[in-house]
């Protein structure tokens, strides 16, 4: 049984060697490291905007009936003219109780009822119609609004490939400077992979409302980070 033992170890333990070094048979071979990096920014053709709604009362109850009559009428306004590419989602109804000190004590002195509303995907050049269209409702906070565009997904791949790139033209100036040739590439590793950064803006829901808003068309950046090791030959 000991032999048996014997054995097995030491299969397992030759075993484990090879498969290190054919992991990193690189590693005694002169080698050069570098980090390439890549950013594309698109246009944005589509928005999210973000509201906020709310009434207050002393009794919840006449606290969300001002609400609903405020936000309801709003709601099946936006709904028959939402275009078709975009969609509309209405959150569920909130009651907060509006709590006081007094007296060394919490006393509730109101409620507050909210109500979330999103219109998605909407094409950016009705922004600022349908900012106009959603301050009639009076809301509480009219924001964030996120800027993204339908081309995200088909530069998600160029981003990479650009990043690649990159890596390979910064060790070629290297491997030049030090008079030696660059070889294959012999590891890539993704440091991050193609991310999207849309942007983003909150505004008054006051201002909104008191004069039409410009709005500023949105960028969306697709950013791209990989670490390359390559061959350096004589």
């Amino acid at each position: 049984m000991k032999n048996y033992l014997a054995f097995f170890g030491g299969l397992l333990l030759t075993l484990g060697l090879a498969t290190s070094a054919t992991a990193g048979n690189w590693a005694p071979q002169a080698h050069l490291k570098t980090q390439g990096e890549a950013k594309i920014t698109l246009q944005a053709d589509r928005i999210d905007i973000h509201a906020n709604f709310s009434s207050e009362h002393q009794d919840s109850r006449l606290a969300l009936q001002e609400l609903e009559s405020r936000f309801g009428n709003l709601l099946r306004n936006l709904r028959r003219q939402l275009p078709d590419e975009a969609r509309l989602e209405a959150g569920q109804v909130r009651v907060h109780p509006k709590q006081q000190r007094r007296d060394e004590s919490w006393q509730i002195v109101g409620y507050t009822a909210t109500r979330d509303l999103k219109i998605l995907d909407l094409p950016v050049e009705m922004a600022g119609e349908w900012i106009e269209k959603i301050s009639q409702g009076e809301p509480t906070q009219l924001g964030p609004l996120h800027y993204h565009s339908t081309e995200t997904a088909s530069q998600r791949n160029p981003a990479l490939q650009a990043a690649i790139e990159d890596a390979q033209a910064k060790a070629e100036i290297m491997a030049s400077t030090l008079g030696q040739t660059l070889g294959k590439a012999l590891q890539v590793e993704e440091v991050s992979g193609p991310g999207i950064q849309p942007r983003s803006a909150v505004m008054s829901a006051t201002s909104a409302r008191e004069s039409a808003p410009v709005m500023e068309p949105g960028l969306v950046e697709i950013s791209a980070q990989v670490r390359v090791v390559f061959e350096l030959l004589d």
